[in-house]
């Protein structure tokens, strides 16, 4: 009895001692596990906050925040940042054709801020196509007779073959690994028959949520004062039915003026440049338009819409957020060429400055879509607006058409360009085709043709001093 009883201590002892043993190392092995994920996350986190705060411009720069907001919208100023240059998959709706996996790679220029300009047309701008309808009286003509004022009832957007914008990259060639060899999608190219081609360069986003500050009657007021000023330099007001509230606004933002809202403005980048489909557009233009796309690709398609609000409204909070360019010295050449502006009537259309609303709401990053959400940003209220732009479509003549109407707006249509910034701008025009301020002045036509006549016949020290002030904003 005893003895059994010694014996069965002792197992028992040998038994709670390799227990020990055994659960002392697996307590090292979890610990082991969780100093090295700590660690992970640590340098993730700190990597994180350095790129989101440590190195992000301050308030009032280049690609930095408008001054005044709040510590929480400041808070998730800087977190849409990160969704702003967030490189999005193919499992998240990048594609099935695109042009850029990311908001950043069209727009981080000039030093890689976050909102500037593309770096070149070739790689980061968009190529819209189109073509006559033969029916229609104006495919008859010489096409440099009618371009400036061919409209939606003239042309065909060439859906079915691409059209109106190009997507110059796919998901089967981008992601090699992840489709099938025998299921390529083919990307887009210009197809036979198109005689409209436009390159169109992407232009900087800053000072965004100023310019949807504005109070649409304004816009629309600064027709009546051009007629008043100068009636052959009026511009036109266009609208467009904004899709939360069903109500029609003032057009504001793209080359030809074709969106009137921020998340508008956002919705159609989405779409055309990364394929990311919203419940604004469900379907994914290129998987529904173009006859040869490969159904075996449809498997690997995720459902639609590939966003139902969240990342529209993020992004579209940050670029609300980003702030205006400042001014760069003014010196007395500068003075003098602002005179020269002003005498020319250059700012009968580049507007100086409006102002924005005394109350402005912007979307919530946070709210979920697609019930969007709206919180009021008093650091965006009562603000000057110093653009240089008023915001309407003027005709600028047969050198700049593309003949492809957009948005309300003909073929040789433009909206005036905003101006602030231009310093910082290496491509100028919408199809970027030069980065010389004088060549981009002389290519003005149409409204704008005798302003450029007077422009081309002033002295040289004249054209020095407006060089001076253009380079100045």
């Amino acid at each position: 009895m005893f003895g059994k009883d010694n014996g069965g201590e002792n197992s028992g002892e040998s038994e709670n001692v390799q227990s020990s043993t055994n659960a002392q190392s697996s307590n090292k092995n979890v610990w082991l596990q969780r100093g090295i994920l700590g660690a992970i996350l640590l340098a993730t986190g700190i990597y994180l906050f350095q790129q989101v705060y440590v190195f992000a411009p301050d308030e009032g720069s280049l690609g930095g925040p408008v001054k005044g907001l709040t510590p929480n919208q400041l808070r998730k100023f800087y977190a849409t940042r990160v969704v702003f240059k967030k490189e999005f998959t193919p499992e998240e709706g990048l594609g099935p054709l695109f042009n850029g996996k990311s908001c950043f790679e069209c727009h981080g220029q000039p030093t890689e801020r976050v909102g500037g300009e593309g770096r070149d047309v070739v790689s980061t701008g968009v190529v819209r196509i189109g073509r006559r309808i033969a029916q229609r009286p104006k495919a008859k003509q010489p096409l440099k007779d009618v371009i400036t004022g061919l409209g939606q009832d003239d042309v065909d957007i060439m859906l079915f073959q691409g059209g109106p914008a190009l997507e110059r990259k796919s998901i089967t060639s981008e992601f090699v690994n992840k489709y099938p060899p025998d299921c390529q999608i083919e990307i887009g190219s210009v197809p036979s028959g198109a005689e409209l081609i436009s390159l169109r360069h992407a232009p900087p986003l800053f000072g965004f949520g100023l310019i949807e500050a504005i109070p649409d009657p304004d816009i629309v007021q600064n027709v009546f004062k051009e007629l008043k000023s100068n009636p052959q330099l009026a511009g036109r007001a266009l609208s467009q039915i904004d899709p939360l509230t069903y109500r029609p606004r003032i057009s504001r933002f793209g080359w030809k003026n074709q969106n009137s809202t921020l998340l508008t403005f956002t919705q159609e980048a989405l779409n055309v440049e990364m394929g990311v489909t919203t419940f604004f557009q469900e379907n994914e233009k290129s998987a529904t338009g173009i006859s040869n796309f490969p159904k075996c690709i449809y498997k690997y398609l995720p459902s639609e819409p590939n966003d139902k609000g969240h990342v529209m409204a993020q992004l579209a909070y940050h670029q609300a957020l980003l702030a205006p360019p400042d001014r760069g010295p003014i010196t007395e050449e500068v003075k003098r060429g602002e005179k020269v502006f002003e005498q020319l009537q250059c700012a009968v259309c580049h507007l100086p400055e409006m102002s924005t609303a005394p109350i402005v709401y912007v979307v919530d990053p946070d709210s979920p879509g697609p019930e969007l959400k709206h919180m009021e940003i008093q650091a965006l209220e009562s603000k000057p607006v110093k653009a240089f732009s008023d915001f309407l479509v003027h005709q600028m003549g047969v050198k700049l058409a593309d003949g492809l109407p957009q948005g309300g707006a003909q073929g040789g249509e433009w909206r005036t360009t905003p101006l602030w910034g231009l310093r910082f701008k290496k491509f100028l025009l919408h199809d970027g085709r030069t980065s010389d301020i004088n060549e981009a002045i002389l290519a003005h036509g149409g409204q704008a043709e005798q302003v450029v006549k007077n422009y081309d016949a002033l002295p040289e020290k004249e054209k020095s001093d407006l060089l001076a002030f253009l380079k100045s904003l």
